[in-house]
């Protein structure tokens, strides 16, 4: 798979090449999330045999409802992230119809899975994802990149049940102006001056959505922080702390700060979650002087060893209360097969004396063969 993973540019500028790869190269094993654009499917390589979480995206709908941007955004940004918290990015690839981000498969599934499988987390295990989360934001923090929808969906687990951070669609990079004009990121805020300026609207899901976005005051580090307290808040209680029957009065929770802390959380919990939902950005816990030194050396983490987080033993994974693998290695799916199977199709429209003829053409092949624009 060497040669088919070179850029297909030879641009050495990108860490995930722009692979000449097509979807035919790869059996399709199981569905594994779905989106707005986009499905995320696991796929195993028909060469190397090596198994990837692809994120299928319909080029159509991101075009559309004026997308482009943030599908670049993500893909960029992933580009240049290199940390044991943070998903790796292997390849990208395109054809007529979709964009392919080839992404190193979490076996484990989500910490949304966890939470609700159990109902509840324990304190401790909440100490350890928490400690991984606040080590993935200081990297961030360092990268000048703020994530922006911190959540347990977007929280998975690899194969040793450590926290890998994905979708990074609705991340700000707080350094973008500082990007090189013949960097991948300079290449992507060249072909998105227009669209780029959308990131100052409102991303992110409802629930974990930072006060400070619903005034429209300037997209700090502290947003991913109070995201970081919804997340501790719904790992221990087992919901999220504004969650109501809209996003109207979901958001009407978050800017009064109403949620309520149950009484039979440990102290230094409820401590932790009062001192991270706070309205004012430049209070809460890790914003200070020190920034997250002093979000560590809260009580809470008093049993944390930072320093070999990533080496000490995860939390056991809860396994899904359906335990059947037929899905897993017994067989492939027989609807993500026939998607790999089949070709991408392409209509149009050919006069004839009796009038217009459907025609159309299939294509396999890369973006550029397809006739169609090239968007990563």
């Amino acid at each position: 798979m060497a040669d088919s993973l070179a850029d297909r540019e030879g641009n050495a500028g990108y860490k995930a090449p722009r692979a000449a790869l097509s979807l035919g190269d790869f059996e399709l094993v199981k569905r594994l999330g779905d989106g707005s654009y986009s499905q995320v499917v696991q796929a195993r390589h028909k060469g190397s045999r090596k198994s990837y979480a692809l994120k299928i995206v319909d080029k159509h709908l991101i075009q559309r409802h004026k997308m482009v941007a943030y599908i670049r955004n993500e893909r960029h940004i992933l580009d240049r992230l290199d940390h044991p918290g943070v998903v790796n990015l292997c390849f990208t690839f395109q054809d007529a119809t979709s964009l392919y981000l080839g992404q190193e498969l979490c076996p484990n599934g989500e910490l949304y899975d966890q939470i609700q499988r159990r109902g509840r987390l324990q304190l401790e295990d909440t100490q350890f994802y928490t400690a991984e989360i606040v080590e993935i934001l200081d990297y961030l923090q360092q990268c000048q990149v703020v994530h922006r929808d911190l959540k347990p969906e977007n929280l998975m687990l690899d194969v040793n049940g450590h926290i890998k951070l994905i979708d990074f669609g609705s991340a700000k990079s707080l350094g973008d102006g500082e990007a090189s004009e013949a960097s991948p990121e300079g290449e992507a805020r060249r072909s998105n001056s227009s669209e780029s300026r959308r990131a100052t609207s409102l991303v992110g899901t409802a629930d974990y959505v930072a006060p400070e976005t619903l005034s429209n005051q300037a997209i700090t580090p502290a947003y991913d922080l109070w995201s970081l307290g919804c997340v501790v808040y719904q790992m221990l209680v087992g919901r999220p702390p504004f969650k109501d029957a809209s996003e109207y009065l979901t958001f009407q929770r978050i800017a009064a700060a109403d949620y309520t802390l149950p009484d039979d959380l440990p102290p230094v919990a409820l401590d932790l979650i009062k001192q991270l939902l706070v309205l004012e950005p430049e209070k809460r816990l890790g914003v200070g002087l020190r920034g997250l030194d002093e979000l560590r050396e809260h009580a809470f983490f008093d049993s944390v060893h930072w320093e070999h987080i990533w080496e000490t033993a995860a939390p056991a994974i809860a396994p899904p209360r359906n335990t059947s693998r037929e899905l897993d290695e017994k067989g492939l799916d027989w609807e993500m097969q026939s998607l790999a199977a089949a070709l991408p199709v392409v209509y149009h429209y050919e006069p004839t004396e009796e009038g217009a003829v459907e025609v159309q053409n299939s294509y396999l092949a890369g973006a550029e063969e397809a006739g169609s624009t090239s968007l990563i």
